[in-house]
Formats: C-alpha cells, structure tokens, sequence
C-alpha cells in the first residue's frame, strides 16, 4: 500500500489499463460461461445498497422481507410458494447447506449420498468438508441411469440428488422417476436446478415440453436455483429452498452477540451481501414472468439458431439435440482440447470437456455474435 494515495483520475485510469485484460460479456466472446452480463436495473439497484449486511438480520428487517419476498416469489415458480430457504453466495453454498443439512438431522456414521456422475463439482466439496461418501450414478445419454440407483441405497444413504440443466450439456435427469424412488425409501431428493431452475419454469409456458423437476414431485425436498445465471441478477445471488423445515432445524447456529439481536440466517457464510437479496427482488418485480420468459425464449430461439448453423459445418458432430441454451459438439478429426485452443486464440471463451466443447446461449448473445463463431469456426 502506498504512503500517499493517489488521486482517484490516477485510480481510475490504472483500474481501466488493468482490467482491460478481462474479458467481457458485451464483447459478445463469451460462449462458455453459464453466467451473463446483470441486466442493468439490478445493476443500479445492488450499487445503491452495498452497505448492507444479511448476516445480522435484525439490523435489516426490510432486507430480511425482501429476503422472504424472494423465496416465495421463486417457490411459486418452483410449484411451492409456502417453500423456506435463504439467497446465498453461489450453487456451491447452496449445495452445502443441502448436505449439511441432510447429514445433521440423519446423524449416522458413514453417511452416503447418491448423484449423477456429471453432478457439479460444488458436491466434491460438501462431502470434502462434511465428512460425507459420494456414490457417482454412471449416466446413460447424458443423464443419471435410474437403473443402476436402488442397488447402491443402503442404511447410510441420507440423499439423493439429481440436477436440473447439468454442466456438460443442460440435460436434465429424470426427476420424476427419482422422486418415487425418493418416496419409495423415504430418502430426501434434492435438485441442483442451479442453471435450470430459471429457464424451466418460463419454457414449460411455451411450446417447449421439459418434464417436471420441482415441488410438484412429491419426494423433492430442496431445490438450488442461481439467479445470476440466467436469472441476470447481480453475482453473488443463489437460492436454496426447501419444502419445510424438517431438515434446517437441525442447523442450530446461534450467535447471542448480533446487534440487531435476532437469531442468524441458517446459511454457510456469516457475513453477506444484502445488496444481492434487495437488487433480486427489484428485478423479479421489474421483469416479472411475462419478462424473464421473453429472454428465456430469445436464448432457446438463438440456440436453435446456432444448432442449425453448427449442423451446416462438415465433420462436426453435435453430442446431442439440446434441452435447454447448451449445445455440446466436438469435430471428428481433432481432438477438443486441440480444438478449444484453435478457438481460444481466435479470442473466444469456450468450456472444454473430454467429450465435447460446450457453448451456453446467454441473454449477451445475439445473432451477430453467432455468426461471427460460425465464421471463426468454419475458417
């Protein structure tokens, strides 16, 4: 640090040199990521807020409504307005608590939790931290084989996840035969929706036919969402909701100190942004379902776009007709991380997998920036 600061043109000029070096969603370059550029109401609503702290909830008893406000507007989308839950730092928080939670009120030794193979890797870190056993289902096309599922459930089996939109190619797995087999052996079924929990809903109102994932289900009980993905609120800004409260009376987390003097938030972190919380409301309420199904639609149109053009191009195979805003394809004649380089250094940020290269149709691309692949691609 310096002994004399510097003026803030001086800041301001050494803030714009260094992060010219960051890539940017207006640049119309990023194909891979599953977040977007924040829609810009919710920009200037989370500026105006930052001061606010949702770790000590009795300072911030609007907050704290917005708060709720917000999990029972989702709920709704999610076929359960009555659901309780927090907004939270990211899926990766969310999926914590999901299993902290689980592990707490089965409290057996060697607890075990059964999921998809192609599960996100915020799961490798829950059960690191938690002390918990994964058992990785192998998937069949794509998505968790329900096959192979009831041999693996044993008395240590405490959850069972499936996800709503997976990481490698948006597919979603078979929720509804999950949920009986939930049901079944009375074991909990929580559902990473974390990129599909803000598309489904608003594409089941179209002509899109995507199978039920929610709390319609019966043995769902906790279901992640991320509205900074293609929710376009600000990041931070994840969702955990469950049914009720079976599970979160079991994370017992009282702090006596907390000046606004109420009880904290059953979440990971201590200290949060309210700014999150607040700038989410406000954009719900600007968009609303007639707005985010809009955007949902434009990006399923522009996928649809670029599943036609890719098709044009010889020698590339599409792993696979998407579901959702993901395309996976690779060529036949190079390898994909080879292939992945070719892009990179034609500036395009894309994801590589051993299988496929994925590309994510978010709200920041356009036609334009379509073609420009296309021609990139194709040179």
């Amino acid at each position: 640090m310096r002994n004399h600061g510097l003026s803030q043109k001086d800041v301001n000029d050494k803030l714009t040199r260094i992060i010219k070096k960051d890539t940017n969603f207006n640049s119309g370059k990023i194909f891979g990521s599953m977040c977007t550029a924040p829609h810009y109401f919710s920009q200037k609503i989370y500026s105006k807020y930052l001061e606010k702290n949702i770790g000590d909830p009795g300072l911030i008893l609007g907050t704290q409504k917005l708060e709720n406000d917000s999990i029972h507007m989702i709920g709704s989308l999610l076929s359960h307005p009555g659901a309780i839950g927090s907004v939270v730092s990211g899926g990766t928080e969310a999926n914590v608590i999901a299993l902290w939670a689980a592990r707490n009120y089965f409290n057996i030794s060697n607890a075990e939790v059964i999921l998809p193979s192609h599960s996100h890797h915020s799961f490798n870190k829950a059960a690191n931290i938690l002390g918990i056993k994964l058992i990785k289902i192998p998937s069949k096309n794509g998505i968790i084989d329900v096959n192979l599922i009831e041999k693996k459930i044993t008395r240590n089996t405490i959850l069972m996840i499936g996800v709503a939109g997976n990481t490698p190619l948006g597919l979603i797995d078979p929720i509804n035969e999950l949920s009986d087999l939930a049901i079944k052996f009375s074991i909990p079924l929580h559902i990473d929706a974390s990129f599909g929990g803000f598309i489904i809903p608003f594409l089941r109102k179209s002509k899109y036919k995507i199978p039920e994932f929610d709390f319609s289900l019966p043995g769902v009980y906790s279901i992640v969402v991320d509205p900074h993905k293609m929710g376009m609120a600000p990041i931070p800004s994840s969702c955990i909701l469950f049914r009720n409260n079976k599970f979160l009376n079991s994370l017992s987390n009282n702090i006596n100190y907390l000046s606004g003097g109420k009880k904290p938030r059953k979440t990971l972190l201590g200290t949060s942004p309210g700014a999150s919380i607040i700038s989410l409301w406000a954009l719900m309420n600007f968009l609303g379902q007639d707005g985010y199904s809009k955007i949902a639609l434009r990006c399923m149109k522009n996928t649809q776009y670029l599943y036609e053009k890719l098709n044009t191009i010889s020698g590339i195979d599409i792993v696979q007709k998407p579901v959702l805003n993901i395309i996976g394809f690779k060529f036949r004649k190079i390898s994909n991380q080879s292939l992945a380089k070719k892009i990179r250094k034609k500036g395009w940020a894309i994801s590589v997998f051993p299988t496929h290269i994925r590309l994510v149709i978010m709200p920041h691309i356009n036609r334009q920036h379509i073609d420009n692949f296309i021609d990139s691609l194709s040179s």
